[in-house]
């Protein structure tokens, strides 16, 4: 693991001018051109946005594989019959690729597993290990250096699914990086969890104007649907403002299985 110790605040900020880096409560500095090619798991179509938007944008300026591994469709965000959700699947598909060329992917490398919105946590038995043998020839084939993951203690299900999931590949595909970004926190982490992260900030006030277009990019989940399906999930605006904050703030995963249980 490449870490750069700064002798101070002032010393770091300086080097992350020059050499874009995440940074952890000690100052301690992982530089981002280390940790491509990546990997980042989206449950739904805009999580990679809200969670790792700062993140893409970045390693797209410094010409950073990233592949989007994409769950589910978000298919179930807004209630309908089959025909109604085929077509909502095509609109949250569309709106992520767009998302991720608004962050600068030219051609948004994404693999959707297109698996049942809401329900990760009935994927079982072999067509788990289909999916996970999946993953792992896509993590081997890509030659992925790092992984983003969302918080295994997040209060969505197919969030903390997903986690879990990545973490059974990566037990048996080891990365060098596995970093967990939050997009809805429990009220009180678990103490398993929290001892077997360490947080790092990413600075991304350059980045900023870029990931808000990103985000604004899932109109369906921002109340612009042009349909009479209207009645669903809208983005709260406390997780906008949350999320479109100067920094991104991940959590390097040191012990993946004492994590992950």
């Amino acid at each position: 693991m490449n870490q750069i110790a700064c002798v101070d605040s002032a010393s770091c900020s300086n080097f992350s001018q020059t050499r874009p880096v995440l940074v952890d409560d000690a100052l301690n500095a992982i530089a981002i051109e280390d940790l491509g090619p990546v990997l980042v798991a989206s449950p739904h179509p805009d999580d990679e946005s809200l969670g790792c938007g700062g993140l893409i944008a970045r390693c797209a300026d410094l010409s950073i594989p990233v592949t989007v591994l994409a769950m589910t469709s978000g298919d179930a965000s807004h209630p309908g019959n089959r025909v109604w959700r085929r077509e909502l699947a095509t609109i949250r598909k569309r709106e992520q690729r767009n998302a991720l060329k608004t962050l600068g992917l030219e051609r948004p490398d994404v693999l959707a597993l297109e698996l049942p919105d809401g329900h990760l946590d009935k994927i079982t038995g072999q067509m788990r290990d289909r999916i996970v043998e999946l993953i792992r020839d896509t993590l081997q084939s890509r030659a992925v250096r790092s992984v983003f993951v969302p918080a295994v203690d997040d209060c969505h299900n197919d969030h903390r699914e997903t986690a879990r999931l990545m973490a059974e590949v990566l037990g048996q595909c080891p990365v060098e990086y596995v970093f967990s970004y939050q997009i809805w926190p429990p009220e009180q982490r678990p103490t398993h969890v929290e001892a077997n992260e360490q947080p790092y900030r990413h600075d991304i006030r350059d980045l900023l104007s870029l990931k808000r277009n990103a985000v604004h990019e899932h109109q369906s989940q921002l109340g612009g649907l042009k349909t009479a399906q209207r009645e669903g999930f809208q983005m709260p605006a406390v997780l906008l403002e949350e999320k479109l904050k100067n920094q991104e703030i991940y959590a390097l995963v040191r012990d993946l299985p004492a994590w992950s249980i």
